[in-house]
């Protein structure tokens, strides 16, 4: 090798070395994570993936319940200049960016990338216009199974007559539920028996067991529990008192069934909706993608959840066709 070309070479790398690239450290992407009643197996499968794939560091922030806590962590998002907030549900993600129709140029974030996490219905609840390419500083994931075949799944297991569904009415996710069983009430000829809870977003215990004595003095043939953060966090007394009565309860998520011993499901895994929020994330981070042209989305493959523990307790076993494709706890 001449001398000429070696030099030529040597100040080619060290130009590359001062520009940022060859040897330079790779940047570390800073992620803000709000989530409304502490980590779930979602935000475990957003960090898994992105600590796979990017040099991250994580800012987790937890508004246990209460909406008004999640003003101050959108503060120290701005100030500490976050490279992306990822929220989860519905509550969280609204005040986050606010209705496309109700910014606040003031307390809404509407200049860092947001990605959200298990929001049931992002049409409905305002954050978009449809399931397609936001047009704001906003994509995400959308985990809820669509009902008419939570209702199917159901039927498959056990006629129906009379559905039992405690609901809070100051959850948007619990509204969109009971809306979307009164619609399909006379298509799957059952009567609907309402519970719900009016107190706020926060059910106290009292009123939790105040609806479920009426709900199960009605003697319905399943008792339904929607995704609702509040329902989901009482659910250990909720499916206790029906599997007491032995009324078999039927979970929109999976959580209860695993950990509450609600009886079935045909719902999204959490782990695999935290994965596919985080290859958005990684898009955006990235660079690959601008996220105001990235859609919303579903998972495309649902799960037949069973706590056979529960069966037992109740004596009502699945049909052989429901076993051969379930998830058996």
């Amino acid at each position: 090798m001449s001398r000429v070309i070696y030099r030529l070479l040597l100040g080619a790398l060290l130009v590359a070395i001062l520009s940022g690239g060859v040897f330079a450290q790779e940047r570390t992407y800073s992620i803000m994570i709000i989530v409304f009643r502490g980590m779930t197996e979602a935000e475990l499968g957003f960090t898994d993936y992105l600590k796979d794939r990017l040099p991250v560091s994580f800012l987790l922030r937890d508004a246990n319940g209460d909406r008004t806590l999640v003003k101050p962590f959108l503060e120290e998002a701005k100030e500490k200049k976050v490279d992306l907030i990822y929220t989860f549900g519905t509550s969280v993600t609204v005040e986050t960016v606010g209705r496309s129709d109700q910014i606040n140029l003031q307390t809404n974030i509407v200049d860092i990338p947001v990605v959200f996490n298990i929001v049931a219905d992002p049409v409905g609840s305002g954050l978009a216009n449809a399931l397609s390419a936001t047009h704001r500083n906003l994509t995400g994931v959308s985990h809820l199974v669509p009902m008419i075949d939570q209702l199917t799944t159901m039927k498959r297991f056990k006629n129906v007559s009379k559905l039992g569904v405690i609901y809070n009415t100051k959850e948007a996710n619990s509204v969109l539920a009971i809306q979307q069983l009164r619609q399909y009430s006379n298509q799957f000829k059952f009567d609907l028996i309402e519970g719900p809870l009016a107190s706020g977003t926060n059910p106290l215990d009292s009123e939790v067991n105040e609806v479920m004595e009426a709900l199960l003095m009605s003697h319905p043939d399943f008792i339904y529990l929607p995704s609702d953060s509040s329902i989901i966090a009482r659910s250990g007394a909720i499916v206790s008192a029906a599997t007491a009565a032995g009324i078999p309860t039927i979970s929109a998520t999976e959580g209860p069934i695993r950990d509450s011993g609600a009886l079935m499901g045909l719902v999204s895994n959490y782990n695999t909706a935290g994965q596919f929020a985080a290859y958005k994330a990684e898009q955006v981070l990235t660079g690959k993608e601008k996220i105001e042209t990235i859609p919303i989305e579903t998972l495309q493959r649902f799960t037949i959840v069973i706590n056979m523990k529960t069966a037992l307790k109740l004596n009502l076993f699945p049909p052989l066709s429901i076993i051969k494709i379930a998830q058996l706890l």
